[in-house]
């Protein structure tokens, strides 16, 4: 690999064994699990009813109901089901994301050819551009289109004003219709081209603050919308008095968190140690950021950062950084704000995040293979280094081996397809069974929780037209088994188990 400028031709193959990778890995990640997640039935939901033109049942069953409009359309395109449908977009999305990162890299200094190959390989190897490829998600839509917006950002640098600065807008607007943090981003993108351009008086790192700041207060008021307690809000409420929407989004929310402290203060402290609930709470809040941070950067490429940045790595023009730290505070302000309000990451979460900060990888990585002499290194040093190469390596790969432990969920859905035939014939604790088995549409008969579930079925009587119940179990939990055995008089007609993972259990109910 030389530091030569990249010419077309040679970017040209980089991109298209960056595409049959990324098509390669997506189809084999699928090939291994094949069984839909739960997030993945909610969308068929929601897909089923733009089908139905029921626009307004798909907003009810998600709140963010572009991606399953994505699927209907594609489905009625190509005549395949609504999961074929969203296997082949998050392909697509998950494919544009890798060469778009390619594209980043350059856009931010990387255009000679060993840049440009390092990029490609985190690109293909890293676990967040493959970790969630057999997912039917939203997030890949989003990352497609965050880093469009980042390459048009990035680019904008020397360009007239007006035409990248509009294609940022663009690509944050359609990033915006995948997740709630592309609203935040769309939001706060006339301060963000502003510091990124020093179009405007004062200092680089003051706009940078500022910018961040917005994004905080954007993630609050969203957050406040989307996901807290006794969050929505009214459109003219939100046009007209947007300080008291903040006003109420800042008490809802420190109202939630007293409430969280206050549990804290009980339930963990005692009176001895009260007065440490809000330290408590904080050092819990950031545990949670950095525990997902690192857990979807996984612990060498972190540390690669890490040391990068700590030994003076950085991009080609000031400004380049300036973007960079500016997205990564940004990231993490938004982060911070869901995990005030939900106390938990998702974590895919900081997906976004963590492919933010893998820009900066393909120049440690430089930076590292040019300073290093193997030759040279002693013996505990190449011991060191050939630890963190196989760690790096072994998380990489742990990305494109995640083969189904939910086998017997399918298989037990399957096999109940030509029986529970009919509406609510089939109570289930499992929606994606009950996707399979063709009832995801009887929400009132999917019941997660064992308690609920035993007393519905036996005390409140609530699922009377019910023939059969498929109970997924842990494959040692032989109290529950017990427990629902007992309490229908009978053994189940059916078992399915896998090498690995659940198990179901189907018993024969109200016959």
């Amino acid at each position: 690999m030389s530091d030569r400028p990249a010419d077309p031709l040679f970017l040209s193959v980089t991109l298209i064994l960056c595409a049959i990778a990324g098509v390669a890995t997506s189809a084999w990640c699928i090939h291994i699990d094949d069984v839909i997640n739960n997030d993945g039935v909610e969308y068929i939901r929601a897909a089923e009813q733009f089908a139905a033109r029921n626009w307004a049942g798909a907003f009810a069953v998600h709140q963010w109901p572009f991606f399953s409009f994505l699927m209907w359309g594609t489905s009625v395109v190509l005549g395949t089901s609504y999961e074929v449908a969203g296997q082949l977009l998050n392909t697509s999305f998950f494919t544009a994301s890798s060469l778009l990162f390619v594209g980043v890299v350059r856009a931010f200094g990387g255009t000679s050819r060993r840049l440009t190959i390092l990029a490609a390989l985190v690109a293909v190897l890293h676990p967040a551009f493959n970790e969630y490829r057999a997912f039917i998600i939203r997030d890949a839509g989003y990352l497609a289109f965050y880093l469009l917006a980042l390459l048009y950002l990035a680019r904008s640098l020397q360009a007239p004003a007006g035409r990248y600065p509009a294609a940022v807008l663009v690509a944050l607007l359609v990033a915006s219709l995948f997740r709630v943090e592309g609203v935040v981003f769309l939001l706060s993108a006339p301060l963000l081209i502003l510091t990124v351009r020093g179009e405007s008086s004062g200092s680089p790192w003051t706009r940078l603050a500022l910018t961040v700041l917005s994004a905080a207060v954007l993630a609050l008021v969203l957050g406040w919308w989307l996901i807290a307690p006794n969050g929505g809000v009214s459109a003219e409420v939100s046009a007209s008095a947007p300080l008291e929407v903040i006003s109420t989004a800042w008490d809802q929310i420190s109202s939630s968190v007293s409430q969280k402290i206050a549990l804290l203060r009980t339930e963990f402290l005692g009176i001895y140690a009260a007065e440490y609930a809000w330290a408590l709470f904080v050092f819990a809040v950031l545990m949670i950021l950095l525990s997902a941070t690192f857990s979807q950067l996984t612990i060498p490429w972190a540390l690669l950062a890490i040391g990068g940045v700590a030994v003076g790595v950085r991009f080609p023009l000031k400004s380049l950084n300036r973007i960079w730290l500016t997205l990564v505070g940004m990231h993490l302000a938004i982060l911070l704000v869901f995990a005030v309000i939900k106390l938990f990451l998702v974590a895919r979460y900081p997906l976004a995040l963590a492919v933010t900060i893998l820009i900066l990888i393909p120049f440690a990585l430089e930076r590292v293979a040019l300073a290093i002499r193997w030759h040279k290194l002693k013996t505990p040093a190449r011991a060191l280094v050939g630890v963190l190469l196989l760690w790096a390596v072994g998380e990489s790969v742990s990305g494109l081996d995640n083969v189904t432990r939910a086998s017997a969920i399918k298989d037990a859905g399957l096999w109940l397809a030509d029986r529970a035939t009919t509406p609510e014939s089939l109570v289930t604790n499992d929606r994606r069974l009950a996707y399979y088995a063709g009832r995801h549409k009887d929400l009132k008969n999917i019941e997660p929780r064992y308690a609920r579930l035993k007393l519905g079925l036996t005390e409140w009587k609530w699922w009377t037209k019910g023939s059969y119940l498929a109970l997924r179990l842990s494959r040692k939990d032989k109290a529950r088994e017990d427990l629902f055995t007992e309490a229908l008089g009978k053994s189940p007609v059916k078992e399915f188990a896998g090498e690995s993972g659940d198990r179901v259990l189907v018993f024969k109910i109200y016959e």
